[in-house]
């Protein structure tokens, strides 16, 4: 295998580890984003357990949601704290815990009355389902993420996507500005460039290949023209490009670009 290959092959490699690393980033930032619903569903849940308490209802039950109710804020501290895909995991036991706490409630209904409470068996199968979905989905992730990257890739990572978005094509010459939807910054470094939304947590890795950006060749006299991105085959609104990242990525392009056999 020749120098070119192998150092094409190594290249992407590269690209595919920096996609998984920011791949976990947000799944990180997904798991964090969601304790808090977490700690909103805690704060109902202890309230009612207090409405319970208050209302002279069955004290142990009242004590019950409100020992899960703390359990789930800690779930969601934790996810905030320390998100990982084992925030997944405690949510399913503390969902287990409320769908076994409903069903006890429906079995002493039906011992009280002779008829279980449907509105506890309906709470109890949805949270026996919503722990079953995130058990799968934890061990989905646990096979896609068999080995997780570092904290200190996440931390370089999370620098570089700041880089990203706070480069100027102007007076950065590896820089472009891509307003289409989603917004795009990018960078390219040697053979990669990286995408970056300029809102929201979407980031891209792509190789020369990997993606095609296209302007128009008539020039309206303004510095801009219609243009159109491409990443890994997904097509994007047409905007306009501005001359100073067109002419950032095509002297980059033309740099990628093999050189003529000797």
């Amino acid at each position: 295998m020749s120098d070119e290959a192998t150092t094409g092959a190594s290249e992407a490699d590269m690209r595919l580890r920096l996609q998984q690393v920011a791949a976990y980033r947000e799944l990180r930032q997904s798991v964090a984003r969601s304790g808090r619903e977490n700690v909103v569903y805690a704060a109902l849940m202890l309230g009612f357990a207090y409405f319970i308490y208050s209302a002279g209802g069955n004290r142990d039950v009242a004590l019950l949601f409100g020992a899960l109710s703390a359990g789930e804020l800690l779930v969601g501290l934790f996810k905030w704290v320390f998100p990982s895909a084992e925030g997944l995991l405690l949510d399913a036991f503390v969902l287990l815990a409320f769908a076994a706490l409903n069903g006890w409630l429906a079995y002493s209904q039906f011992q009280q009355r002779g008829q279980p409470g449907l509105l506890a068996i309906f709470f109890g199968l949805y949270m026996l389902s919503g722990a079953f979905n995130r058990l799968k989905t934890y061990g989905d992730l646990r096979r896609l993420f068999a080995e997780r990257p570092a904290p200190e890739h996440i931390a370089w990572f999370d620098d570089l996507v700041y880089e990203i978005r706070t480069s100027d094509p102007v007076t950065d010459r590896l820089a472009l500005d891509l307003p289409t939807r989603p917004h795009w910054r990018a960078k390219l470094f040697g053979g990669t460039a990286f995408f970056v939304a300029a809102t929201g947590h979407a980031v891209w890795v792509a190789g020369a290949d990997d993606f095609t950006l296209r302007r128009e060749k008539a020039d309206r006299g303004t510095g801009h023209r219609k243009a159109l991105l491409s990443i890994h085959g997904e097509q994007y609104p047409e905007f306009e490009l501005g001359d100073t990242s067109w002419e950032n990525y095509t002297k980059w392009l033309t740099s990628q670009r093999p050189a003529p056999p000797a």
